[in-house]
């Protein structure tokens, strides 16, 4: 076992790859996990299981093998955004690299380049999240023994220009879609903070009038009714991490605005001549009580603003709203992170902390 000089322990053992011996190297915190980790490789190369791999392996070769593996195993939205990256950046720059010889300062000049070309720094982080998520796949393969995107400097993001909400701003955005198709889904975004997919994933069954709370239990996409089809369809899919899994509680705004929805969805059904609304019935539809797409549904809203002169606002922005006006109001983080499905109480911080140089002054002025 060696220490070494940035604290990690390392474990060295040799495999026989295209003829030759090859050394690789595991590496851990603590110096007993780097034993166990050495010891199951080790274990692992004796009995065969090790998929060894010659050094000419690109990595375009990766990146597909990588993708085939992927399918299943994340949203299909994801998979798609995976092969598109992979296709438009990752492959043609950085494809004809032999995947061992990939080094951070490839990544590095991969990265200026798309920089230099325009590319938005949050586009460019997003490009080597991907390429970092693919090499660590490689790594738990044995290809390679460090992930080159990891050790890559990433590009500076600016944090997002986000407008706070006042209470007058909420009854602004409400009295723009007052008595619309839109006035329930904007409302449930701006008063419980459920992200649009889980707004439209929402059934009658998970919304509890009586009980003033809603229950997110799925969210809805569009998706290619198979790989590499035009063809799309409606998708209930899990939510976006476990800790979205949850209960949301109703106030006394949103109650009514959900009660006047639901008549108007009852009626709806009754002049189109469809069964009565049924439990399991979609709590918000189209004009043909079919589930709603997302852009169309986001193309409305923002005509709505734009028609009452108001600002303009993304439909993630609804949910910025109802998160800010809480911390505003010194709810405790936790609380805030509970309500909007965060799978970490710090993303919510560093999201919606605010200045706290007035809460520094006002803790020591208790100390008399």
């Amino acid at each position: 076992m060696i220490h070494r000089p940035d604290g990690r322990w390392e474990g060295r053992y040799s495999v026989v790859v295209d003829g030759r011996r090859v050394q690789r190297s595991v590496y851990a915190a603590r110096e007993r996990e780097a034993v166990a980790k050495l010891a199951e490789m080790v274990a692992k190369r004796d009995t065969g299981q090790l998929q060894l791999r010659g050094p000419r392996l690109t990595v375009a070769e990766w990146l597909d093998a990588w993708l085939v593996d992927c399918q299943g195993r994340v949203r299909p939205t994801t998979l798609q955004r995976y092969s598109d990256i992979t296709r438009l950046h990752l492959a043609p720059s950085l494809g004809s690299h032999q995947i061992t010889a990939l080094t951070p300062q490839h990544v590095n000049a991969f990265l200026t380049a798309k920089l230099a070309a325009g590319l938005a720094p949050r586009t460019v982080a997003h490009l080597r999240a991907v390429l970092r998520t693919a090499l660590t796949a490689a790594m738990a393969t044995d290809l390679v023994t460090r992930n080159a995107a990891q050790l890559a400097r990433p590009p500076k993001v600016p944090a997002p220009d986000r407008k706070d909400w006042t209470a007058a701003d909420v009854e602004a955005v409400l009295a723009a879609v007052a008595d619309t198709d839109e006035e329930a889904p904007v409302a449930v975004s701006l008063l419980a903070g459920l992200r649009q997919g889980e707004v439209l994933g929402l059934r009658w069954a998970d919304i509890d009038l009586a009980g003033h709370s809603l229950q997110v239990r799925q969210a809805l996409q569009r998706q290619a009714v198979e790989p590499g089809s035009r063809r799309r369809d409606f998708v209930a899919v899990e939510p976006k991490s476990r800790t979205s899994r949850r209960r949301v509680p109703l106030n006394d705004r949103l109650d009514t605005i959900l009660m006047a929805h639901r008549a108007r969805e009852a009626a709806k059904r009754s002049v189109l001549g469809l069964a009565p609304l049924q439990a399991g019935e979609y709590a918000f539809t189209a004009t043909d009580c079919r589930p709603i797409e997302g852009t169309a549904l986001t193309k409305r809203f923002e005509k709505r603003l734009g028609d009452a002169g108001l600002p303009a606002r993304t439909w993630h922005d609804l949910r910025h709203g109802f998160a800010s006006r809480l911390a505003d109001s010194g709810v405790d983080l936790l609380v805030i992170s509970r309500l909007l499905g965060h799978s970490g109480v710090g993303i919510t911080a560093t999201t919606y902390t605010r200045d706290p140089r007035a809460q520094m002054q006002d803790a020591v002025a208790r100390l008399g």
